[in-house]
């Protein structure tokens, strides 16, 4: 993003010099002409503003979180567009910021890091109580001003509703070291999501970094949605648990609540008051748990079968012995074409059965080792997406043109998955690890149904060292 030239004149507003920068866009110290006060001048990025859906739902939602008032709470004053420009005029905040702060001094002292952090947590209950999910909480946008600490950055909130995490050009909304596992599934997610992010911010502020480091951003989604958390210091081991807990439901109900349990775990005493949820509207919890409500749905014609085991092995055999098996397939399908119109059909978007998963890990595999990237197109849905560490590809057809590339580089003779852990639900997962002979590795697949079948919507592979 260009920077605006010093002494520039945007939204009544003078541009003085560059505050700092993210992923989002620049923020600019400046004055309020009409008032002569000093204001922080937010642009949002281009990338981002291009995004119709995104320009609407950031005006709508500024406007929200600028009637939100709370002490610990920067103060939104404007919000619009001007030439193309998205830009938010928010209070200036004399002082630093936690990520700064923890830059130049190290982890904090612990009663100091739940001071700011029981700050922070009354801040998101009242935009909880308002119907908004910050949705992008972390130590960058926890202002401090001496020993009072502001949360920032709520024009850039979402509706807890809202179908996807990723803007049109592919891009988290959220920073992925301080993302809840459920913000890299599609659907929904709600102020628990929020909860989740406080806690690895308080385990920053602790430790001096977060909970969950690794060298690339699919390492650090899979440490997310499967590794546990680590061990915290002092009495704040159980507090972290429950607040990075993978399940929304095993987590705090309310951020308020997270807020005193670091209190008194950093003041070495239990907590006696009730807990509840305060989030309403969209914000309201709305998730049940990730294994719940699963059903068994009809089975889909196979690629090919295989034994009902827990490992699944592929390899490759001659063309001409597929013929047959394309035969059986399209009989299959026709059989499927006349099923009765009263038979069970699972209706979009709802729950996928561990057997479901296994199935499509079956025909994954053999595609795989088959080298047939149209085989892996069918089982996918039209959004999948590949995330590898140093690459990433979103949509059906990219995807699909990855294998593609990858099949005519390499020549793979087999495709074997072990070590399977399955989880259906409203979005089904499977991990494992796999070996093509040469590779070994983790794999994650995270399953939904897409027009009453299960598909693979997420597929998330990081290759053993070596």
């Amino acid at each position: 993003m260009t920077d605006v030239l010093e002494g520039a004149h945007i939204a009544g507003c003078r541009i003085e010099s560059v505050a700092g920068r993210g992923g989002m866009g620049i923020v600019y110290r400046a004055t309020q002409l009409s008032l002569g006060r000093p204001v922080a001048l937010k642009l949002i990025a281009p990338e981002h503003a291009a995004d119709s859906d995104f320009r609407e739902r950031f005006q709508r939602e500024s406007r929200m979180a600028a009637a939100i008032d709370h002490p610990n709470v920067i103060p939104v004053y404007e919000a619009g567009e001007e030439d193309g420009r998205l830009y938010i005029v928010m209070r200036w905040v004399e002082g630093t910021d936690l990520h700064k702060e923890l830059r130049a001094h190290g982890r904090m002292d612990h009663a100091r890091a739940a001071r700011i952090v029981h700050q922070v947590a009354g801040a998101l209950d009242s935009a909880h109580a308002a119907g908004l999910v910050h949705r992008d909480v972390k130590p960058a946008n926890v202002l401090l001003s001496g020993e009072h600490a502001y949360l920032a950055d709520f024009g850039l909130t979402r509706f807890a509703n809202s179908e996807t995490n990723v803007t049109t050009g592919g891009h988290f909304l959220g920073t992925v070291d301080y993302m809840a596992p459920e913000q890299f599934r599609p659907g929904p997610s709600d102020a628990r999501a929020d909860v989740y992010a406080l806690g690895c911010v308080l385990y920053a502020a602790l430790v001096g970094r977060p909970p969950f480091v690794r060298e690339t951003v699919p390492q650090t989604m899979l440490a997310h949605l499967h590794d546990p958390p680590p061990p915290a210091p002092g009495d704040f081991n159980r507090v972290l648990a429950r607040a990075l807990a993978k399940d929304p439901a095993d987590r705090f109900p309310s951020a308020g609540d997270f807020g005193r349990a670091a209190l008194a775990a950093a003041e070495g005493r239990s907590v006696t008051e009730e807990e509840r949820s305060v989030a309403r509207g969209a914000a309201a919890p709305t998730m049940q748990r990730l294994w719940s409500g699963t059903v068994d749905a009809p089975p889909e014609a196979p690629i090919e079968e295989l034994p009902p085991v827990k490992t699944y092995r592929a390899r490759k055999r001659p063309r001409w012995l597929l013929l047959p098996l394309v035969g059986l397939l399209a009989a299959a399908a026709v059989a499927v074409a006349v099923i009765p119109g009263d038979a069970k059909v699972p209706p979009p978007g709802s729950p996928v059965s561990e057997d479901e998963i296994e199935r499509l890990a079956r025909s994954f595999a053999n595609a795989y080792a088959k080298e047939e990237p149209a085989g892996i197109r069918r089982i996918i849905t039209t959004d999948a997406e590949r995330v590898l560490p140093n690459e990433r590809q979103q949509g059906r057809d990219e995807v699909t043109a990855a294998y593609e590339q990858q099949f005519a580089e390499s020549n793979i003779t087999r495709f074997d998955l072990s070590e399977l852990e399955v989880s259906g639900g409203p979005v089904g997962r499977l991990t494992a690890r796999y070996t093509t002979g040469r590779v070994t590795g983790r794999i994650t697949f995270n399953v939904i149904r897409e027009r009453t079948r299960a598909r693979i919507k997420l597929i998330a592979s990081e290759p053993d060292p070596g």
